[in-house]
């Protein structure tokens, strides 16, 4: 597979600009190393991990599966316990962490302590300057039709807007799955690209069977916006969350019964292994950028 050269794989040492994203009772060990062994930068979530025996053992997993780079995504909302479990992946090694649900700044200094690299998602310029003003390295803009918690600015406006305003790299995320969408968001001056939606249909991702043939099934129309699970603007399959009227607790299971999807089902045709899935990406991707080329 021929790789993509951007300035977020010399930033990270990934071959292809493509992220996988770190989603909530989604990316786990599997997944994230099929991400990183295809080429792009596979990341756990955090959350996803109660203990830190738990977390310890799937960072040696990790170490295990793969041999490529790999981040990890804290929610520094205040509640997930994330200051014990950034002291683990810190000794563990790993270099890559991604901030999101409040601001960067408590991460930072201590990531870069130990030579370490923190993007920040944001949906705004507001929370992008304040990001950069902290000392973050990049922002990922998380625009509207992202699955999980996303913007209100569609991608097109998003990206460009903190490239403007900002003189920090920016990674695309919302609505990407393909690599015509990939070579439209570097179009754009994003440095690379974070994909989720369609990653939850591959045979690495640990969710039920039924959530997989769900984003295959679902369309866009299919996807609805609310604050009322999360308490924070996040999208859905809509049949996954009828009757819900706020989120479980933190820890109970009835989370894996709540789907989280974007608008990108609408390209999601099947359940596919994880690196396929980036193959194709890269390969659409080259083709666009040939098909460019000939262009006047």
């Amino acid at each position: 597979m021929a790789g993509i050269r951007t300035g977020l794989t010399e930033m990270l040492g990934i071959k292809v600009p493509v992220i996988g994203a770190p989603m909530f009772l989604v990316a786990f060990e599997e997944l994230v190393a099929a991400v990183s062994n295809a080429g792009g930068l596979g990341t756990l979530a955090l959350p996803n991990y109660r203990t830190l025996d738990d977390l310890d053992q799937a960072l040696a997993t990790l170490d295990s599966a793969t041999d490529r780079p790999f981040g990890v995504n804290i929610h520094v909302s205040g509640r997930f316990p994330w200051s014990q479990q950034l002291e683990l992946c810190l000794d563990r090694g790993v270099r890559c962490f991604i901030t999101s649900l409040g601001a960067p700044a408590p991460v930072i200094d201590r990531v870069h302590a130990r030579g370490g690299l923190v993007f920040a998602e944001v949906v705004s310029l507001e929370q992008a300057v304040r990001a950069e003003g902290s000392g973050a390295d990049g922002l990922i803009a998380v625009a509207r039709g992202a699955g999980g918690h996303g913007g209100v600015l569609p991608l097109m406006v998003l990206v460009p807007y903190l490239k403007e305003h900002t003189s920090l790299p920016v990674v695309a995320a919302g609505g990407i799955s393909t690599g015509r969408q990939m070579a439209a968001a570097l179009a754009l001056g994003a440095w690379g690209v974070v994909t989720g939606t369609r990653l939850v249909a591959t045979v690495e991702a640990r969710v039920a069977e039924a959530y997989k043939q769900a984003v295959v099934a679902s369309g866009p129309g299919d996807i609805v916006v609310t604050d009322r699970i999360t308490g924070n603007r996040a999208s859905w399959i809509a049949r996954s969350i009828e009757g819900v009227e706020s989120g479980p607790s933190i820890g109970s299971r009835r989370w894996l019964d709540l789907w989280s999807a974007g608008v990108s089902v609408a390209q999601a045709d099947a359940v596919k292994p994880a690196a396929t899935i980036i193959n194709d990406m890269v390969d659409e991707f080259h083709g666009v950028v040939n098909q460019f080329s000939k262009l006047q």
